[in-house]
């Protein structure tokens, strides 16, 4: 007798998009790869670049003159409160290391300062600018940074890859979970962990930006390399979740055509993906272009990989033009 196929509705496709969604996730390619280097890469910049910011502060606040001013501080209360802790410094590299001009508001040439702005908070600038304005650049790299535990948490790390230029009532509200959960709207939890692991003791006004600390400049460039080095992550992160989204978004519109279940077992059979045990041989019906055939070699073709000589690509195109005029 023969064996009646499994038609799909909307709730079996949900689950199949979840599951090739998990699939993309944990596919092992050169993006992947990237995101989780960088991020090995990125915690021993951080390290380099906290101890060489400790050195720096304590050169400039010492750490018995804290000691000194704390005790006047306990015995004299308020009137001598001038010692706190921050984790973001102003530094500016001296004078006489480095001969960079700019051109003033008169047209003048003068010594330009060498300054930046280093956040070691968990949502700290990127840029080295202070500024008052909003920016989810912080929030990039923090979601960034703990994709696995968000998404751990069933939460969505890449709202914000997903949003890109255009946002919506339904991203602002799954970026806001990912605030809650790592503590960046009320400085609590992994927000304020970082926060207090990376505090220095400084003297003086409790806003950084009033402050600002002399520096060689090969210590400001260890700063500046270990912030590129942040950039770098969310670059790498960007790229691996953009990719997987294309491919999410293709799957999704093959199989809104398909009909039956066994169109998305095969499907997922040609590109590497267990869905089923089954090994089922499938006739589509479907327009050429979401031939399963068609789509999967899309699929692999959009999988990352090393990039492709120019004749390669032209081998590859014109096999694909081949296989749509053959279906």
């Amino acid at each position: 007798m023969k064996k009646v196929k499994t038609k799909l509705n909307a709730e079996k496709r949900k689950l199949a998009l979840k599951g090739f969604e998990k699939f993309f996730e944990q596919e092992n390619n050169i993006y992947r790869k990237e995101y989780y280097s960088q991020k090995e890469r990125l915690d021993k910049d951080t390290i380099n670049a906290f101890e060489t910011a400790t050195q720096v502060v304590e050169k400039t606040y010492p750490p018995k003159d804290v000691a000194q001013l704390m005790v006047f501080q306990k015995k004299y209360g308020d009137a001598c409160n001038v010692v706190g802790k921050d984790s973001c410094f102003h530094f500016k590299v001296y004078d006489n290391e480095h001969k960079e001009t700019e051109t003033n508001y008169n047209g003048q040439t003068v010594k330009k300062e060498l300054k930046k702005h280093f956040d070691f908070k968990l949502n700290g600038n990127l840029n080295g600018v202070d500024s008052y304005s909003s920016s989810n650049d912080g929030d990039k790299f923090a979601f960034a940074y703990y994709h696995d535990h968000l998404k751990q948490k069933d939460l969505m790390p890449n709202v914000l890859v997903k949003q890109g230029e255009k946002s919506s009532p339904y991203h602002i509200q799954h970026a806001d979970k990912c605030r809650t959960e790592l503590g960046i709207n009320g400085e609590s939890g992994i927000s304020q962990q970082w926060k207090d692991k990376y505090a220095l003791d400084v003297i003086g006004t409790s806003y950084c930006r009033t402050r600002v600390i002399n520096i060689h400049r090969e210590d400001f460039e260890i700063l500046c390399d270990w912030q590129s080095s942040k950039q770098k992550l969310v670059s790498a992160y960007e790229t691996w979740q953009k990719n997987n989204i294309d491919r999410l978004d293709l799957v999704e519109k093959t199989i809104k055509q398909y009909s039956v279940v066994d169109d998305v077992i095969e499907l997922a059979k040609k590109i590497g993906f267990d869905l089923s045990e089954r090994d089922l041989e499938i006739h589509s019906t479907e327009i050429s272009f979401y031939n399963t055939n068609n789509v999967a070699q899309l699929l692999n073709d959009m999988k990352p990989k090393a990039k492709e000589s120019r004749a390669d690509k032209i081998a590859r195109v014109k096999a694909y033009q081949q296989s749509v005029a053959v279906n």
